[in-house]
């Protein structure tokens, strides 16, 4: 079990804190993609959030994420269910975006004054809950605390630890999401807080060698490990699912790819999946 979150239940059972070991699933979701490392940063912390928040869901939950820079066209998306299938993506008009334009900007550079954050929870039984606040902080991670706090009423907090080597791969990821149980103090929020940027190095793995799952004992006195499940990047793509993408093109495209015998290729924004199209195929379209 390479990637997991550990639930657990701490300060007299009054704070739920979600231990999320990503490593893998974001090296997969980030590394594979020509990106610079502020992109990298940006799709990994979402990710990683949107992994977090799906431990609270049931069922057949699921929670879809938006986080919308000042130029509305830069996006960055994440969905995660109950099940732990996770995958996230960033929106074509910010991959397009020149290397040179946002290779030394900050996470906060790239959002900007005016980014907002959606969520979107499908709770079942046709139940849909939207929240959607402005993003204060412009870097992600304090971001969806501000917006647990704003939206649901909900005290919360997040950390996203993410290591890179020196060729800007990710070489390591770890999340917390902290969340008040109804009836407990609101310090106690910012008690971990201060524990959790104190140990700053041992959530990083930076000179420690603690797996995850010793990490909660290390950082809090009055804790209990309640469940362990497995998480997964998962896009769920196929060819049939691009045929609407071809019914798209104009005839005209598509008798000339027939024509001059040529493929046509497209490949999948979330996962990479080169995908080809043979003429006889589209040939099969145009008829």
């Amino acid at each position: 079990m390479n990637n997991y979150i550990l639930k657990t239940l701490a300060y007299n059972k009054e704070v739920r804190i979600f231990f999320l070991e990503g490593t893998d699933m974001i090296k997969e979701i980030c590394n594979h993609k020509n990106i610079v490392k502020t992109l990298k940063d940006a799709l990994g912390k979402t990710v990683s959030i949107a992994t977090l928040i799906s431990a609270t869901l049931k069922g057949n939950q699921r929670v879809s994420i938006k986080v919308s820079g000042s130029n509305r066209k830069h996006k960055i998306f994440a969905d995660a269910d109950s099940m732990g299938n996770i995958r996230g993506y960033i929106s074509d008009e910010l991959l397009n975006v020149p290397m040179d334009n946002i290779d030394n900007l900050s996470i906060e550079d790239l959002i900007g004054q005016k980014g907002c954050i959606q969520v979107l929870k499908d709770l079942g039984m046709h139940s849909i809950f939207t929240g959607i606040t402005d993003m204060p902080y412009g870097n992600i991670v304090d971001d969806f605390s501000y917006y647990f706090k704003q939206s649901e009423q909900t005290d919360s907090f997040f950390s996203i630890n993410m290591v890179y080597n020196e060729n800007n791969e990710v070489i390591l990821c770890r999340g917390i999401m902290a969340q008040l149980l109804p009836g407990a103090p609101i310090s106690v929020i910012d008690t971990i807080k201060e524990i959790i940027f104190e140990n700053h190095s041992i959530l990083s793995n930076l000179g420690h060698s603690e797996s995850l799952k010793e990490i909660p004992y290390l950082l809090f006195e009055d804790i209990e490990i309640v469940e362990q499940y497995p998480v997964r990047f998962f896009c769920g793509c196929s060819k049939e699912g691009f045929y609407p993408m071809l019914y798209s093109l104009s005839k005209e495209e598509l008798v000339d790819a027939f024509q001059n015998k040529k493929s046509m290729e497209i490949v999948c924004n979330v996962c990479g999946k080169k995908y080809s199209f043979s003429s006889q195929e589209i040939k099969n379209l145009i008829q």
